[in-house]
């Protein structure tokens, strides 16, 4: 039978947690390395991206980086009414310990302002298949949000790029309508284009 997405949750939470520190700070450089080096990242003004908890691929050295070379970056928020919106940071030193009930994920305080439009999102996961469906941390926050920011032709939309560790690339995923696939993956190795 196959497993459920709580299951591969368990699964997969579990195998990143036993990552040895070293083999992911290797791993989240290249990666790193492979997102600076993205066309689309390099003619993007603004770029969103999560902030790194539980052994996910580093972000903070990428935000720093991306601060440095001039972007507007912006970062995770969960609002009240439990949607997630895109607040500007100028500075990792914005960021406060989140709420313990979101994972705990540094968090921006809520009166930086708002990135409507996104260019680029940089977006986690426990697991991602080579055409960009996703298994995140089953609030949904990501789905809702990137249902409301669509990358349409004619439209500002929002291109994703799910950063991940080569091993998390697996061949299928239970998913679901309301999923919202990714564009493109980031691993150590290598770049996924995952719509052709």
């Amino acid at each position: 039978m196959p497993a459920t997405k709580s299951q591969l949750r368990l699964e997969m939470k579990s195998l990143r947690s036993a990552m040895p520190a070293e083999e992911a700070g290797g791993c989240s450089d290249l990666i790193r390395r492979r997102v600076l080096d993205l066309e689309q990242l390099q003619v993007a003004d603004c770029v969103f991206t999560y902030v790194s908890i539980q052994n996910e691929p580093d972000t903070y050295g990428l935000i720093r980086d991306l601060l440095a070379a001039g972007k507007r970056v912006s970062v995770p928020r969960i609002e009240t009414e439990g949607t997630m919106q895109a607040h500007i940071i100028t500075s990792l030193d914005d960021l406060t310990p989140g709420d313990p009930d979101q994972f705990g994920i540094p968090v921006p305080p809520p009166e930086t302002p708002i990135e409507p439009h996104p260019e680029i999102a940089l977006v986690p996961g426990l697991a991602f298949t080579e055409a960009g469906q996703r298994l995140g941390m089953g609030g949904g926050h990501y789905d809702r949000y990137f249902a409301k920011h669509p990358d349409t032709p004619g439209t500002p939309g929002t291109l994703t790029v799910g950063l991940c560790y080569g091993w998390q690339v697996v061949n299928e995923l239970p998913h679901e309508l309301h999923d919202q696939p990714v564009h493109n993956l980031v691993t150590e190795d290598r770049v996924i284009s995952c719509h052709g």
